[in-house]
């Protein structure tokens, strides 16, 4: 047998659920209901003629409350049965429950749907559509209606149900067919009814309110349905915290800001003058001061579109539309002015919002209360906050100047008017940070120490914001190259950090570290005040900051430990901060001279070792620019007769090979791969290499170099296009695929290497061999890769160096060859210049085959090629009065007519005819201001000696250039020197 408890308890279910069917199946007939097109619409004055308005029967709201008990019931069910159907033992049970639940519904919705709130909004319309219908004879939703129905959204959660990770915005499945602004496209469109729209409980709110205004004004605006200052606050409030969000609104055409000032305007608007009766107000809602604060902060929060767009990669959906007030209160007949915000820069949104604070000022002056006065302070904090974030992120100097200023001011009338937080102090001093004028740096300096007054007079600040205030005031002192007195402010912050007075919440930011030492990595106290340093003349004063650099440095590390010690995984340190010390150490060296090439390489292995320790000691992953500037380092210390600095450039590039796991660059199973470009070592750390042994100007660097550029063919392309051995007599072997690719530079280097090696026999092989493999990936489809000037030129001057030694299936002599390549370059659209030439006529100049045909064959191509140059001469520098010098690299210079006059000796047998060719050379050289002592040297082997003398004008044995005229060398002057060759 049941006791009397369980069965009362039974009974109390049985009826618990038929009340939810019967429930149910009135909603779903709610649901039912056919949508017809005499549905509302969305303006419902346009629809409704004045005659059918005044024989509307004036709105009676005695039968509302059961309507709005239903409503009620559906949002919140268990909570309705609780309220209204138990039994309480006495009136203070029944109290402290009708309490629970007030502070319940306070808290977001339980539902993580919409559908709820769907349910309510469809009971709400149909009695909205019942009304029109029956000409004003049926129930009037009221004030009260219209809350349950926004209240509902407004505190709706919505969440994913797999992820439960909440949303911006939510998903409305039938919002296309009930909503009036769809129904068009609707029946134009057919695929438009099963399209989905996305919009957030904002936007339902601004629709109902939009809803409720127009039932208020067919009901002739009586007070019992008129919206109330809440409900436009709260419809405010909710623009002001979108306002901000950078993510939603890029997506918008029309900001929130540009919306929260117009439904203020529309608040103060006056109702239309046959509406003004006896009992009515003259304006819609007077706003109080949270609507103006609301507006404001909506105003200081806008984000200009330039700054927020991103790139949305999610599936596009349908968006509800924004709500036009506008042509909403034109319908109405309700005068409103509307001048959108500029979506190009939000300075004028803060002017707006100073104008709506004078507004609030006088109102607060009327009316002096404790929530007016925390409003009022809110709206300064707002604005000055606003001021700061503009003059961050705008790049307009006197606008950006103007906030600054705009913001120092109102955070001193804050001052006067309360405590100001935290974040108010931290934005004037970022704003500071980046000030062009001089005090800047003492002006921050002495914000930050009003702020810490507050601390010290028992103000609770926030830890996070007195960190970012020290890290704008360090740099403040930055921006003005002021290293010690940032030092000053940082180890203040330290000292702080170590007295605990604002908890374990309190943590200097790395970044204050890396901006201070950033300052003493470019400090020179010799240089003017505010002058940029791009290098320190004093070798003392360099070593200094790179001391004062790692010190700091040290500093960081000891907060990193202490910070680790408690357990507290959010401060981890970067490479940042390790790459400006490396680089302060780095900034050190002396000039490359064999007496300073010790102590130069000490200096690269204590920075050196610095990346040892980062790595290996502190766990912190090196960045791509640190070894970039360990690599330039050695790069730069590789010379003729130190070898070692570029062999110790790739031992450290090895090191990184080694370390790197390729294996998930091209893994598609795995979604955190990294891309290409993110995979490190790239192709500018192998070109540092590449130079480095190119500088050693050694057979042995030039191989080296060849070496590593075959490795990062094989490593890239999985083939061996260079190297002719066999993959099982390769000094390197490699398992998987790389990420750097062997690029134009690197081709380029290489081929430059073997091109000055005289002592190679196999250079000019080697180097057409190379540009053989970069015609033949532009050819497949490569476009990077096409070879430019400087490479066919590279390739020409091996030639001249060292004689052609391959295949020879053509039988052409280095000369011929040489031509071949030029042919080459003008099929492939590559402008030769003066130092193309120039080799070309040297290569000529340099056969070594006796052969006589031959001999004439290269003087042809010599004369050919100055020919050609001569040509290319601009016409304005051919005339025989002109005392000018050319300025572009594409006419005959000093080594042209040197190099000439070496292919007459060379080529030509002495005779009249060499002596002629000589002479005419020699007498154009002079006229053109290009003569110089090699030109005369090549004459006086070219030509008898009374031609020589004759031609010079005097019998003087050690002849010089100096002794000549100047004009016979005007353009060879180092003022005059016109090799300006972008490409070479």
């Amino acid at each position: 047998m049941k006791s009397s408890k369980q069965v009362k308890k039974s009974i109390t279910n049985i009826i618990t659920a038929l009340i939810l069917c019967t429930l149910t199946t009135q909603c779903c007939c709610f649901i039912a209901i056919k949508d017809v097109t005499n549905r509302l619409p969305m303006y419902s004055h346009s629809s409704v003629s004045e005659e059918a308005h005044s024989a509307t029967q004036p709105p009676n709201f005695s039968a509302t409350a059961t309507f709005n008990h239903d409503i009620a019931r559906t949002l919140f069910p268990p909570l309705f049965f609780a309220l209204y159907h138990k039994k309480y033992s006495n009136q203070k049970q029944r109290d402290d429950q009708e309490i629970a639940l007030r502070q319940h519904l306070k808290r977001a919705s339980p539902f993580e749907d919409p559908n709820s709130a769907q349910t309510a909004e469809r009971m709400l319309r149909r009695m909205m559509e019942n009304r029109y219908r029956s000409d004003g004879r049926t129930v009037c939703p009221d004030n009260r209606t219209f809350n349950l129905v926004a209240g509902s959204y407004g505190r709706l959660r919505c969440r994913n149900s797999v992820t439960k990770v909440p949303n911006v915005g939510v998903v409305w499945e039938e919002e296309q067919k009930r909503n009036p602004q769809y129904r068009l496209n609707i029946n134009n469109n057919i695929d438009a009814a099963e399209e989905m729209i996305s919009m957030t409980s904002t936007d339902k709110l601004q629709e109902l309110l939009q809803l409720q205004i127009c039932l208020c004004h067919y009901e002739g605006w009586p007070d019992e349905i008129r919206p109330s200052v809440d409900t436009f606050n709260r419809v405010l409030r909710r623009l002001a915290w979108r306002s901000g969000n950078i993510e939603f609104n890029s997506r918008k055409q029309t900001s929130d800001a540009d919306q929260a000032l117009l439904w203020l305007k529309f608040m103060n608007a006056t109702l239309p003058q046959h509406f003004i009766m006896e009992g009515n107000h003259a304006t819609i809602c007077s706003p109080d001061w949270k609507s103006i604060s609301y507006v404001i902060e909506a105003l200081a929060s806008h984000r200009i579109q330039a700054f927020s767009d991103r790139k949305d990669t999610s599936k596009p959906r349908k968006t509800l539309p924004i709500a036009n007030i506008t042509e909403m209160a034109n319908e109405m007949n309700i005068e409103l002015e509307s001048n959108p915000l500029s979506q190009e820069d939000s300075f004028s949104a803060l002017q707006k919002a100073e104008e709506l604070l004078a507004m609030q000022e006088e109102m607060y002056k009327l009316n002096r209360n404790d929530k007016s006065k925390q409003a009022l302070a809110h709206s300064y904090k707002c604005i000055l906050e606003g001021f700061g974030r503009y003059a961050v992120t705008s790049g307009n100097s006197q606008p950006q100047e103007d906030a600054i200023t705009r913001a120092h001011e109102l955070l001193l009338r804050l001052e006067k008017l309360c405590d100001a937080p935290s974040s108010s102090y931290a934005s004037v001093i970022f704003a500071l940070s980046i000030s062009n004028r001089n005090p800047a740096a003492i002006l921050a300096e002495d914000v930050l120490d009003r702020m810490l007054s507050k601390m010290k007079s028992g103000q609770v600040l926030n830890a996070i914001d007195v960190s970012k205030a020290f890290s704008g005031c360090i740099a403040a002192h930055v921006k003005n190259y002021d290293a010690p007195n940032a030092e000053t402010i940082l180890f203040k912050m330290l000292d702080l950090y170590e007295s605990d007075e604002l908890g374990s919440e309190f943590v200097p930011e790395p970044r204050a570290f890396g901006t201070c030492i950033a300052a003493w990595s470019k400090y020179d106290p010799a240089a003017d005040f505010r002058e940029r340093v791009k290098w320190v003349s004093s070798q003392r004063q360099r070593l200094i900051n790179a001391d004062r650099a790692e010190s700091i440095l040290v500093e960081l590390e000891r907060v990193a430990r202490n910070e680790a010690a408690k357990n507290k995984n959010k401060y981890v340190l970067h490479a940042t901060p390790y790459n400006i010390a490396i680089l302060a150490r780095v900034q050190t060296l002396e000039k490359n001279t064999p007496q300073a090439r010790r102590s130069n390489e000490g200096i690269i292995l204590h920075a050196q070792s610095i990346l040892d320790h980062m790595e290996f000691e502190m766990g912190v992953a090196a960045d791509p620019y640190t070894y970039s500037i360990l690599l330039n380092a050695w790069t730069k210390q590789s010379c003729p007769g130190n070898e070692k600095a570029a062999d110790n450039a790739e031992e450290l590039l090895r090191r990184r090979i080694e370390d790197v796991d390729i294996s998930n660059i091209y893994s598609d199973d795995d979604p955190s791969a990294k891309t290409v470009d993110d995979v490190w070592p790239n192709v500018k750390h192998y070109s540092s290499v590449l130079k480095a042994h190119a500088n050693c100007r050694s057979p042995a660097g030039a191989r080296k170099a060849l070496s590593l550029l075959s490795e990062m063919e094989k490593r890239f392309y999985d083939a061996n296009v260079i190297s002719d051995g066999d993959e099982e007599d390769a000094d390197f072997h490699v398992d998987q695929k790389d990420a750097a690719k062997p690029d134009l530079v690197c081709y380029s280097i290489v081929i430059d290497a073997f091109a000055k090696q005289k002592q190679l026999s196999e250079a000019s092989s080697v180097a057409l061999r190379l540009l053989r493999a970069m015609e033949e990936k532009y050819y497949a489809g490569d476009m990077s890769m096409k070879p430019n000037n400087r490479i066919y030129t590279a390739v020409i001057l091996s030639l001249a160096n060292s004689p052609y030694n391959g295949d020879d299936a053509e039988k052409l002599n280095n000369a011929q060859r040489a031509w071949s390549l030029l042919d080459e370059m003008k099929a492939n659209d590559v402008r030769p210049n003066s130092f193309t030439y120039n080799y070309i006529i040297n290569c000529c100049a340099q056969e070594a085959s006796q052969d006589e045909n031959e001999k004439r064959i290269s003087f042809e191509i010599a004369i050919k090629a100055f020919q050609e140059l001569r040509k290319m001469t601009p016409s304005s520098n051919n005339d025989d009065n002109g005392d000018s010098c050319s300025t572009d690299a594409y006419h005959p210079d000093s080594f042209t007519y040197a190099f000439t006059l070496k292919a007459c000796t060379n080529l030509l047998t002495p005779s009249p005819f060499r002596t002629k060719v000589a002479t005419q050379v020699f007498k154009e050289c002079c006229k053109k201001g290009y003569c110089n002592d090699e030109v005369m040297k090549r004459l006086r082997w070219c030509v008898d000696t009374d031609s020589f003398y004759a031609l010079i004008g005097t019998d003087t044995r050690d002849v010089r250039i100096d002794d000549m005229p100047s004009s016979w060398s005007r353009c060879c002057l180092p003022n005059k020197r016109r090799r300006n060759n972008p490409s070479y």
